[in-house]
């Protein structure tokens, strides 16, 4: 328990690189903006559909 063979190795290195491919280039690219982006005052709250559950 605790090693792996070099079939698993080369696998979880090429998953790696698909995540880090995605988050350059994915939905993630422009995390810096996401980060600062901030609700305005003037915005009203949202709110549920009439009927809908609220829990």
């Amino acid at each position: 328990m605790g090693t792996f063979e070099a079939g698993q190795h080369q696998a979880v290195g090429a998953a790696r690189a698909q995540v880090l491919a995605m988050q350059r280039s994915g939905p993630f690219a422009d995390a810096g903006s996401w980060a600062s982006w901030r609700w305005e005052s003037a915005w009203s709250a949202p709110l549920l559909p009439p009927g809908r559950p609220t829990q």
